[in-house]
């Protein structure tokens, strides 16, 4: 897309959601072969590297929470390039203000358990059993934006979900 955008095709150019549908792609390879996944992984790093030097937008929290997703579904649980890979992406998104309940959740999930931790400061998790979003630093997620409010894509069926959404309890 973005060679295709470059040569003049306007109607090509690459955002964040391009990119993130690259890594969802990546979280879930067809084949799960340790040849694939790793192919996978370096094409997932490689994305999300590629985003954030690129002039098309920043990674968001659905970048990095399916970023997130991807390193659990393509690193074996111990391995210490899960544990590298997931404790630089997870402060990148802290310093983005990025962090949001699936980035958290993905998290939690990949992250093995002395991680997590270890990544959330001592006053979020001591003495609990389950961290929320609001425990966090409000920088940590401040730049969050949700999209279904806000974003470009609003449709036909935007009115029906702000309806849906003042209905919930």
């Amino acid at each position: 897309m973005d060679k295709l955008y470059q040569a003049g095709n306007k109607e090509t150019r690459p955002n964040e959601m391009t990119y993130t549908a690259v890594l969802n792609s990546c979280a879930f390879p067809a084949v799960l072969d340790p040849r694939t996944r790793r192919k996978a992984l370096d094409t997932a790093i490689f994305t999300l590297a590629e985003l954030r030097a690129s002039r098309y937008g920043q990674p968001n929290h659905v970048t990095y929470g399916t970023f997130i997703l991807a390193c659990a579904n393509l690193l074996p649980r111990n391995d210490e390039m899960r544990r590298q890979v997931l404790e630089q992406a997870f402060h990148q998104c802290c310093t983005d203000g990025q962090v949001n309940e699936m980035v958290l959740a993905n998290l939690r999930r990949a992250a093995p358990p002395d991680l997590f931790h270890e990544l959330l400061p001592e006053s979020v998790h001591s003495g609990r059993q389950a961290v929320s979003i609001e425990d966090l630093p409000p920088e940590w997620r401040a730049n969050v934006r949700d999209r279904r409010k806000t974003g470009p894509w609003r449709g036909k069926h935007s009115n029906h979900i702000a309806r849906t959404e003042r209905l919930k309890p």
